[in-house]
């Protein structure tokens, strides 16, 4: 969801948009990726950093029974696949296409020189660490704390965009893959969003949701 902050939070935020991309488009590679195309996949070296240009992307993990389960999607102007290679580690999730994307690959040496001598660099890795440590910790409350229905419009929210006071939203995301991000049953995510349609909360035909009052959803759930 777009942010809602003071002047000040949004042109930070902008700068630091403005310095990853600089910094990918001159030392980075463009490449296109399929949907449903993996990026890299679990115990790959960790050996470059991506940025994506246009599309979106999940960030997963195996788990025991066989399903991946969604922890991060990433969008367009954000980066991924840096912390093991700050760590030096091997990835330990994978990273797959949910639509055709363009990305700018940059590699994991000059990433990791470029970090240690340019200062506005490193300040906005640094920055977008710390705002993805309180996201993670935003994330953990929410699934222990919250019911179903509430976890549901909370991601939602995070994905949709506002617009004529009106939270949009073409999902790109199966039932399934949302319920793995929650911690519930695709029934469970299924029925919901019937309710929320039956109730008049929402719109939504042809995987397009539209959310008609934000202000008050969560109550009105």
């Amino acid at each position: 969801m777009d942010s809602i902050g003071n002047p000040g939070d949004l042109l930070e935020k902008q700068q630091i948009k403005e310095v990853l991309l600089r910094v990918f488009q001159e030392y980075g590679t463009p490449k296109s990726y399929k949907k449903n195309e993996f990026i890299f996949l679990e115990n790959d070296p960790a050996n470059a950093v991506f940025y994506v240009d246009t599309g979106l992307v999940k960030i997963s993990q195996s788990s025991q029974e066989g399903q991946g389960i969604t922890l991060f999607l990433r969008y367009a102007g954000e980066i991924f696949g840096n912390a093991e290679l700050l760590a030096n580690l091997q990835r330990k999730r994978y990273a797959k296409c949910l639509v055709d994307c363009q990305m700018i690959t940059l590699d994991g040496q000059i990433f990791l020189d470029l970090a240690k001598s340019n200062a506005e660099f490193a300040y906005s890795l640094a920055v977008i660490g710390a705002h993805r440590l309180l996201q993670t910790q935003n994330i953990v409350e929410t699934l222990i704390s919250r019911p179903v229905a509430w976890r549901l419009a909370w991601l939602i929210f995070q994905m949709g965009t506002r617009k004529d006071e009106q939270i949009h939203l073409q999902l790109q995301l199966s039932h399934e893959e949302i319920s793995y991000v929650i911690g519930c049953s695709r029934q469970t995510v299924t029925e919901t969003l019937n309710k929320w349609r039956e109730k008049a909360l929402i719109d939504y035909n042809h995987k397009k949701i539209i959310i008609y009052h934000p202000n008050r959803f969560f109550t009105d759930i």
